[in-house]
């Protein structure tokens, strides 16, 4: 009986495998399109896959070489930083004071002012002077020059002014490492504090001398470098007091603080 079961399986499942051979016969054709498309789509993401692993890496070294070429890009700013110009400008008297007395410069030493010459204020005469403070050359274009009497309770150059004067000068000179230069051009801050002179004495007006000078650098012949400078006036020591620049902007605030010293003293 066993034995009747078995064959009659066996003949099912024979019946069914003929079965599916004569229906993969008749259906070669479609089949195997089918069986293609399959491979062209697993050919498809197989490839979408390893084009994302190669443009994972691409990336990986594009930050890689970026970082690269920034850390090179920093060490070639140090680089030129270190060994650049480097030129800064100040007012610096003509005359110096010795005491009670005021003196000018002749040949290798000082000579005390005559009355005569205190009255034509020499002792106010200034020059603009440049210092290179860098290891390297430095081209000086030009600067400027202005003028500025601060209103009444006035304390920044973008407040009320109650009187500007301005000028500019072509100063093409080359400046070597450590050395220093004057402008021709004297200051006279006597004849600029001459028609508010009663309000700065009474510290009512504030006197503001400030500008820029212009240099190029070795390293670069197409960057033009402007160092700016800044001076009030004090009535007490008849002399310019330099006003500190802080963060790439010149904070006028400190004017005011130095003329409260001044009434203080």
């Amino acid at each position: 009986m066993l034995t009747a079961l078995f064959c009659v399986i066996l003949g099912g499942v024979w019946d069914t495998l003929e079965h599916i051979v004569g229906w993969l016969g008749k259906h070669e054709q479609s089949l195997a399109i089918w069986l293609e498309g399959f491979a062209l789509v697993a050919i498809f993401f197989l490839e979408l896959k390893e084009y994302k692993r190669q443009g994972r890496e691409r990336i990986e070294q594009h930050k890689e070489s970026a970082a690269q070429i920034a850390i090179l890009q920093r060490q070639a700013d140090a680089l030129v930083n270190s060994e650049r110009a480097w030129v800064i400008a100040e007012l610096v008297p003509i005359c110096r004071r010795f005491g009670d007395d005021w003196h000018r410069p002749i040949g290798n030493g000082w000579a005390q002012l005559s009355e005569n010459e205190l009255l034509n204020q020499e002792h106010l005469k200034h020059k603009l002077k440049l210092t290179n403070m860098g290891r390297t050359p430095a081209h000086i274009l030009s600067y400027r020059l202005i003028y500025s009497c601060l209103d009444k309770g006035v304390t920044s150059l973008s407040g009320k002014i109650a009187e500007r004067q301005d000028s500019q000068h072509i100063f093409d000179h080359l400046l070597g490492a450590t050395d220093s230069t004057e402008a021709q051009e004297i200051v006279h801050v006597d004849k600029y504090l001459f028609r508010k002179i009663k309000g700065i004495k009474e510290l009512e007006n504030t006197a503001v001398f400030h500008g820029w000078v212009k240099y190029q650098h070795v390293f670069s012949d197409s960057e033009v470098v402007k160092v700016s400078f800044c001076y009030s006036y004090r009535p007490s020591t008849l002399g310019l007091v330099r006003v500190p620049e802080v963060k790439g902007v010149v904070e006028y605030e400190s004017i005011e603080c130095a003329n409260e010293n001044q009434s203080a003293n």
